[in-house]
């Protein structure tokens, strides 16, 4: 269960400094700048000639009917802060309930401070926790307790009227206001899933000067961090150096020990040849020493010749029932091919490209898809043929556009560039993140264009 926050800041003086947070006229250093179009300031409408949260507050004090002097040091303005913990207004916002939680802190605001007495409210989502402002001026016509010093004088004022309007904040945040305030509004946020804080608890709201006092300490912990991280990268670098050098002598290295195995190699192909023939010059020896059997002999080769004719008239035969079956299927497989370059001359570049994806790693139902032209989202790892390596990828997009220049060809874009550029860049990013300097890519077979 998340809790209901509820905090409330006194605000003196001119109010610029708050208005200035609030209306974000200066950049906080706990805000984040793209989100700043997610705030709201829409709950309240400043009355007509009104510009800004000062003013409105300016306003309301000129229209309130105080009789009394406000004095130097009266505070003008509280600053309700409502909010819940980041995961609770994470949840209203993922189920669209987030404008209903602010629009309903605000209206109780109107009930318990007085509707004319609101005259801010500010959604702020650029920050790590979303949390609204309510700006609220303390207008009250309870009757005034009088101190102790003014029971007991003897000079005597003119009464005034016990509901008059007069500005007290102190009359607002009582202890039992502040604990009715916790109450209440706990009881708005139920249908939101949020209850009251714990009765007594000892946790403090930390004041947002205290927050970015701690915030610029944790800045210049970080700077010099980056400076002995920087100092390490330096050395690092060093490092990597010394070794590229020394995998440069080893790769030297390793050539010569590979022209070395090239050479023995070729030596012992030469052994290999030798061998052969000398086992080629044993078999006539023996072959030598079979005169004696020429009759046998003599029946036996006569036996392989008639073997040998029937042989060779049966390979004739096929071969005339293959070449008579060639022409055949050649004369209709022209026809076919005519027909398709006649009727569909997409159909030959599309199936080389159709090839291409599967060879790639595209499946099938990907490559149906792909071959349709449309687009087709996609994650994991395609094959480089060019590279011979695979490339992963969390979110691409593949499609098959026509080739402008080229009548009936197309060309196969990821991420709008061509698939042999995109494995380029990819090779490149992969080369870079290793730190070492990019290598001529390998020709290999394959589509090219």
């Amino acid at each position: 269960m998340s809790y209901a926050v509820l905090y409330i800041m006194k605000a003196s003086g001119s109010c610029t400094a708050i208005a200035r947070h609030i209306e974000r006229s200066t950049q906080p250093d706990n805000a984040h700048p793209e989100l700043r179009h997610l705030n709201r300031d829409d709950f309240i409408k400043y009355p007509d000639g009104v510009d800004g949260l000062g003013e409105a507050i300016q306003h309301r004090l000129d229209h309130a009917g105080l009789t009394r002097k406000i004095g130097k040091n009266q505070v003008l303005a509280l600053n309700i802060l409502l909010s819940s913990d980041g995961d609770a207004l994470r949840r209203l916002a993922d189920e669209g309930r987030l404008d209903d939680w602010a629009e309903s802190s605000v209206l109780w605001a109107k009930e318990t401070f007085g509707e004319e007495n609101v005259v801010g409210a500010h959604l702020h989502m650029d920050e790590q926790t979303p949390h609204l402002h309510v700006t609220v001026v303390p207008i009250v016509t309870t009757e005034r307790k009088k101190k102790a010093s003014e029971s007991n004088a003897k000079k005597r004022y003119r009464t005034k009227s016990g509901n008059a309007p007069r500005l007290s904040a102190d009359s607002i945040m009582t202890r039992e206001n502040l604990t009715h305030f916790q109450d209440t509004y706990a009881e708005a946020m139920e249908r939101f899933g949020l209850e009251r804080g714990i009765r007594g608890s000892e946790a403090r709201h930390v004041d947002q000067h205290e927050y970015y006092r701690k915030c610029q300490i944790k800045k210049k912990d970080l700077e010099q961090d980056v400076v002995t991280l920087t100092t390490e990268k330096e050395q690092l670098d060093t490092e990597t150096q010394s070794l590229e050098k020394r995998k440069a002598e080893l790769e030297m290295g390793n050539r010569w020990i590979e022209k070395t195995i090239i050479e023995s190699k070729a030596a012992n192909k030469q052994l290999t040849d030798e061998n052969a023939q000398l086992a080629k010059d044993k078999k006539l020896l023996v072959e030598y020493n079979s005169t004696l059997k020429e009759t046998v002999v003599g029946m036996i080769e006569e036996y392989k010749g008639l073997e040998t004719s029937k042989e060779k008239l049966s390979k004739e035969v096929s071969a005339l029932e293959a070449y008579k079956m060639s022409v055949a299927y050649d004369s209709d497989y022209a026809e076919y091919k005519a027909d398709i370059e006649k009727y569909f001359p997409d159909v030959p570049d599309l199936l080389i490209w159709a090839r291409y994806c599967k060879h790639i790693g595209f499946p099938d139902s990907f490559t149906q898809r792909i071959i349709a032209q449309q687009s087709v989202p996609f994650q994991g790892s395609l094959y480089s043929p060019e590279h011979s390596q695979r490339f992963s990828t969390e979110h691409s997009e593949a499609k098959l556009e026509r080739d402008p220049d080229k009548k009936h060809c197309f060309i196969l874009k990821i991420d709008g560039v061509s698939v042999f550029q995109w494995f380029r860049d990819m090779a490149r990013k992969l080369i870079e993140r290793m730190g070492f300097r990019q290598p001529e890519p390998k020709q290999r077979g394959g589509i090219r264009r």
